[in-house]
């Protein structure tokens, strides 16, 4: 009798749900699961009460969001990449995986059980804290009265049109080389990079009497009678801040002539926000004729603080202005921040198994460990590094290791979901499917190919 085309794939799938759930009973009868339960749980309930905030909503959403979260994925990621790197050398080492080799179990198979186990139990895990943090925060807000302003909230950020990082490092360049500025020692091609790279964090300077303006265009357009956060953050002199004036102007390019200006007199904070109905912008006896959707804005910002007593505002335009509009929920948000960061852990899963697979325990074990330390502190050199310090040559090598380390690890490191949590801002659909892409599929495969190569030829059958 002929089997159906399918037999082989859900024979295969049998055997990987066996190997994953052999593997989740292994980790309960070693205790590892409630140990590590215990310790997030005292994370998540006492880390809120021995840090304290500054009283408000805002500290307190800081504290849980952003330290006790943080802490707990801390946590999570040590024992998910030492854990990992026990399963497959801790088998080798104790021959139990001599037995299995008898066995029609390939290693392919062994590899997506085993790694199906461990996302389990970190979804487990990662959904107690996520759990236990949100309810913390209902509670906070049902014993506080938080107004509605500071309840959290999840809000779509739109940032100015401005040429891309690799137009401005090209225009820096040929204004450096016109002026005779350029580093010496450099190519051309280093000192390019080195400006799309900074080009973030680059400060442009606003002067009392100065204006500027960018424009925005929103992914999503928004319905007419729906509120604008202008958010705007700056840096100048702490001792002349009580000095600082400015008057900021929105205007709507969908509805011409109409424009809402806000003065600005309190500077004592570095973050200014306010609030827009678009309402504002209807003009009386043309609100009918006024479009349904808004989606381009322009926002105006005059310094008109004293030349003489005011000091000069200092604003990155990359990211420190910004309009925000409504976004879905807190918990959809919240949702999304949870895979994120789960993402992340299936791909150091995926990292920790091609190490267990190629060395013994104590030697995948540090080099898991020292790998870990090499991507935090290259991307640190990367974001720090100067021009003054390539010039120097034993700074070099180095350098380029940094380099390369940060290039193999900032897909899975450049989302980072908590700051924008805490700040309200939704985390994106595409940023949340490149994250999933990346950590769950391409590249755990890619260590997938490379731990059952290895451990084919170490312990199983070469013929498989």
């Amino acid at each position: 009798m002929r089997q159906p085309a399918f037999y082989p794939v859900a024979a295969s799938l049998r055997r990987v749900g066996g190997v994953a759930l052999l593997s989740l009973r292994a980790s309960l009868r070693t205790k590892v699961v409630v140990s590590l339960l215990a310790l997030l749980a005292a994370c998540v309930a006492l880390l809120p009460r021995v840090v304290k905030g500054d009283g408000t909503p805002e500290g307190e959403l800081n504290i849980l969001l952003t330290y006790t979260l943080g802490f707990s994925f801390g946590i999570l990621c040590l024992a998910t990449l030492w854990s990992a790197c026990a399963l497959f050398a801790a088998e080798i080492d104790s021959l139990r995986m001599q037995l299995s080799a008898v066995k029609p179990v390939r290693a392919a198979e062994f590899w997506a059980g085993k790694w199906l186990a461990l996302l389990v139990l970190n979804a487990v895990l990662l959904a107690f804290v996520y759990g236990g943090v949100y309810a913390q925060v209902q509670l906070r807000m049902c014993r506080s009265g938080w107004a509605e302003a500071e309840r959290p909230a999840s809000r779509r950020v739109a940032r100015p049109v401005l040429p891309s990082v690799e137009e401005e490092a090209r225009k820096t360049y040929e204004a450096m080389r016109s002026e005779k500025a350029l580093p010496e020692g450099l190519s051309e091609r280093a000192v390019l990079r080195v400006l799309a790279e900074r080009a973030p964090e680059k400060y442009d300077v606003v002067n009392p009497g100065e204006e500027v303006r960018w424009r925005f265009r929103l992914a999503r357009p928004i319905p007419a009678g729906e509120k604008v956060t202008v958010r705007i953050r700056f840096d100048t002199e702490f001792s002349a801040r009580a000095q600082v004036t400015g008057a900021c102007r929105l205007m709507c390019a969908d509805l011409p002539g109409s424009a809402v200006q806000v003065e600005l007199d309190d500077f004592t904070q570095s973050e200014i926000e306010f609030t827009v109905d678009t309402r504002a912008f209807e003009q009386p006896g043309a609100a009918a004729a006024g479009p349904a959707a808004l989606r381009d804005f322009e926002l105006a910002f005059r310094h008109t603080g004293d030349p003489a007593r005011s000091a000069a505002l200092m604003l990155r335009f990359r990211q420190d202005v910004v309009l925000l509009t409504a976004g879905g929920s807190f918990e959809a948000n919240l949702a999304r921040a949870a895979l994120l960061q789960g993402s992340v852990l299936a791909l150091l899963s995926a990292f920790g198994l091609t190490l267990s697979a190629c060395f013994t325990l104590p030697v995948a074990a540090f080099v898991a460990t020292v790998l870990l330390a090499l991507t935090m502190v290259g991307n640190a050199v990367v974001k720090g590094v100067s021009q003054e310090d390539e010039k120097v040559w034993w700074n070099r090598p180095g350098i380029w290791v940094s380099r390369a380390v940060y290039e193999a690890t900032r897909h899975a490191m450049r989302d980072e979901p908590l700051t924008a949590l805490t700040r309200g801002e939704r985390l994106e659909g595409a940023a949340l499917a490149s994250a999933l892409a990346w950590n769950v599929a391409l590249v755990p495969g890619l260590f997938a190919l490379l731990g059952c190569g290895v451990l084919r030829r170490r312990e199983l059958a070469s013929g498989d």
